[in-house]
């Protein structure tokens, strides 16, 4: 009987939700994630969405993605543009499958709000790289780049610039967020002299100085899209602080410099590249960068390769069109991409590779678990946990039949012994949890500032902790500080999570139960989350980022560089500080090389030639000390809470020797990392000083209000000092 009532009724819902579910689908809106489509847990990601009727101009509408937690982040509200109806929203994943809930009002006004199924995301510890143009080497490079766990970039091919924008206006850098490497060629770059164009260009430009890795390959393109006041014209070689420009254009006969670069395996065909040319860029003698490959006597001949420095990124030009039909059957492509990318073709770096694992701790990771520990905070001891849980069993079973259980004429005792007990075993369980977690907010706070002298572009990364020893309900603010006076900063702030498949880290199967689970939302910008729930003896990590650019007033620098090179490549010259603190535990570093600062005060002067000499970068890094007849680095460990040290190694990670080191992947904190700048003509000023963001939290949106007091912030100071160049 139950039977025969259950079918019919399951084919009725069943009949029900399909028609729902086709219902839904008619009025499916169209949902764009990602650069290309994909996109990756953990990292910023641009949502584009078309609906699919008119949305009132002014109407707020809202995108929602959950975070690792499984809750809920509700987006700054976007309201339709003019002359597009598509929506742009963006939002880290902090989940690799689930949807998008998207809120929006029909043509009547009403609000409707729809969950959106999305394609699964990429793993946190995936490598991405997006190529602009037909490419289709890039490919084939990818696999040369695989890992020893089968690992390789995923490649995000878009045929020209307008593409990047999914169609709607508004691309900033942080869409770029989950990109590590780009490859440009010129040849898409033609016509795209449009206004979306130009945004997505700017965007891409913004990224790439943030920190980001590109290749341009452009050669008798670069004459026609690197033009004077071009975005692209910043991507080719220029004398220091100056843009790129093509001179002319000169025939191309030897190859000689791009076969050796490329390793190949023949040589190109002669026949198929006639006609080839190759531009000249203006002064070549004064080259800022580090000239890999060139023909003729000398670099300045005609360098047909350059690395140098945009901002924190570093762009690599190569003056050859590689789209073109005669490089696409030549195996040396391939190689000489994987080169221009800065990857070994087999295996990535050595040492205790065998130790690092997919999906596991990386070096962002380590550092959570450093910003997650707070002074006055300690897990209950195993003992008095064992013995509070022996002498539960104790109370409940011996001692409670001895006053209840022996006879039924005090039977009735038990209904006063049991709550009895239970009280106070309660009470010694919140005493013990008081005694060693405290019963005040706690926080903690750590962050980077990076200056680049050369532009004058302010980049700072944070993170924060919050200890809560009650149920409550945070609001949160992340700003920048003003040691130094910058124009406005875009600030964008978020939960902190681990990545891979731990517990409550960005790439779990399944989302970390939290006790105080509920939705929340970001304010007017990305810069405020609202309604936070936090349970009582918990805790909530956040991180946020910002750039800016100094002031007119210290745009010269706040540190004036004199440096140069001798003829050994070792500094010369002197850096003056004008700025309005002290940096403590200065060192100056450049190339493999790390010269000892000290206290560099307001006014004060350091000459590197003055000093005891260079010390080896790598063995700064990794405190090697000799021992017996060999040197010996120390070891890394994983298990350490130390958060400056965490930040040393992250800043220079592969100059320390990346995983091979420290047998870790960097993670997120891979973007902070200044090694290619130190061999492109730069030096790195790096101490410690003030904190460059200040945190504000309000539980309930009422007092207390939390803050770390910044002489307890862990706060990191770089300075990239541009050199004077120096023919190779």
């Amino acid at each position: 009987m139950r039977l025969a009532t259950c079918v019919p009724c399951s084919i009725a819902t069943l009949v029900v939700l399909c028609g729902a579910f086709a219902g839904w689908r008619a009025s499916a809106l169209e949902v764009t994630v990602g650069i290309g489509g994909v996109h990756r847990t953990g990292d910023w990601v641009p949502i584009v969405v078309v609906p699919d009727g008119e949305v009132p101009p002014e109407a707020a509408c809202h995108v929602s993605v959950e975070d690792p937690d499984g809750q809920w982040v509700r987006s700054p509200s976007t309201t339709a543009a003019t002359a597009s109806r598509a929506l742009r929203f963006r939002a880290r994943f902090g989940r690799p499958a689930g949807g998008v809930q998207v809120e929006v009002p029909n043509a009547a006004g009403r609000m409707r709000r729809m969950l959106v199924p999305i394609p699964p995301a990429l793993a946190a510890g995936e490598s991405t790289l997006l190529v602009i143009g037909d490419l289709e080497s890039a490919e084939r490079a990818a696999r040369l780049m695989a890992r020893e766990d089968g690992r390789r970039p995923r490649v995000i091919r878009v045929a020209g610039p307008r593409d990047l924008a999914a169609g709607a206006p508004g691309l900033t850098a942080r869409d770029f967020d989950g990109i590590d490497t780009a490859v440009v060629c010129g040849a898409a770059l033609d016509g795209a002299d449009d206004d979306l164009s130009h945004d997505c260009l700017a965007a891409l430009d913004g990224w790439l100085m943030g920190g980001g890795k590109l290749v341009f390959a452009a050669g008798a393109s670069a004459a026609r899209v690197a033009t004077a006041g071009s975005i692209p014209a910043g991507w080719l070689p220029g004398p220091p602080g100056e843009p790129g420009r093509v001179e002319r254009l000169v025939p191309l006969r030897r190859f000689a410099a791009i076969e050796t670069l490329g390793r190949a395996a023949r040589p190109l065909d002669r026949a198929a590249l006639a006609g080839l040319e190759a531009p000249l860029v203006a002064d070549a003698a004064r080259l800022d960068g580090t000239v890999l490959a060139f023909e003729g006597r000398a670099a300045a001949d005609l360098p047909l390769v350059v690395r140098h420095v945009r901002g924190f990124g570093t762009v690599t030009w190569l003056g050859v069109d590689i789209d073109r039909p005669a490089f696409r059957s030549w195996p040396g492509t391939d190689t000489l991409l994987v080169e221009l990318l800065g990857a070994r073709a087999a295996g990535g770096e050595g040492g205790r590779t065998g130790e690092s694992a997919h999906g596991r701790l990386d070096l962002a990771g380590q550092l959570r678990a450093a910003i997650d520990r707070f002074p006055g905070v300690a897990p209950v001891p195993f003992e008095v946990i064992a013995a509070l849980g022996l002498l539960s069993i104790a109370c409940l079973y011996p001692l409670d039949w001895w006053l209840a259980g022996r006879g039924g004429s005090r039977a009735a005792v038990a209904w006063l012994t049991l709550p009895l007990l239970v009280a106070v075993l309660s009470g010694l369980a919140w005493g013990a949890g008081r005694h060693w977690k405290g019963d005040a907010w706690r926080s903690t706070a750590a962050g980077i500032v990076d200056v680049d002298c050369v532009t004058g572009l302010v980049r700072g990364t944070a993170w924060s902790g919050i200890w809560s020893p009650d149920n409550a309900v945070l609001d949160m603010a992340a700003s920048r500080v003003d040691p130094l006076p910058t124009t406005a900063a875009d600030v964008a702030a978020s939960w902190h999570a681990a990545a891979g498949r731990g517990l409550g880290a960005t790439d779990a199967p399944a989302p970390h139960p939290a006790l105080g689970a509920a939705d929340y939302a970001y304010a007017d910008s990305l810069a405020l989350l609202a309604g936070v729930p936090i349970a009582a003896d918990s805790s909530r990590l956040f991180e946020a980022g910002w750039t800016a650019r100094l002031t007119e007033t210290v745009a010269a620098g706040p540190i004036v560089s004199t440096l140069d090179r001798d003829a050994q490549a070792a500094l010369r010259g002197a850096i003056e500080s004008r700025l309005p603190f002290a940096l403590d535990g200065c060192v100056l570093v450049h190339a493999g090389w790390l010269y000892d600062v000290g206290v560099l005060g307001p006014g004060a002067r350091f000459e590197p030639q003055g000093g005891r000499g260079p010390r080896s970068l790598a063995g700064a890094l990794t405190r090697r000390a000799a021992a017996t007849d060999r040197d010996v680095s120390e070891r890394w460990d994983t298990t350490s809470t130390d958060v400056a040290r965490i930040l040393e190694v992250a800043g220079f990670h592969r100059a320390a020797g990346g995983r091979g080191y420290t047998s870790l992947e960097p993670g997120r904190l891979g973007r902070l990392d200044l090694s290619p700048v130190l061999d492109t003509g730069r030096a790195v000023l790096v101490g410690r000083g003030p904190a460059g963001t200040a945190w504000s939290v309000r539980a309930g949106g009422a007092d207390p209000l939390l803050h770390v007091p910044a002489a307890e912030q862990t706060c990191v100071w770089r300075f990239v000092l541009p050199l004077e160049p120096r023919q190779p």
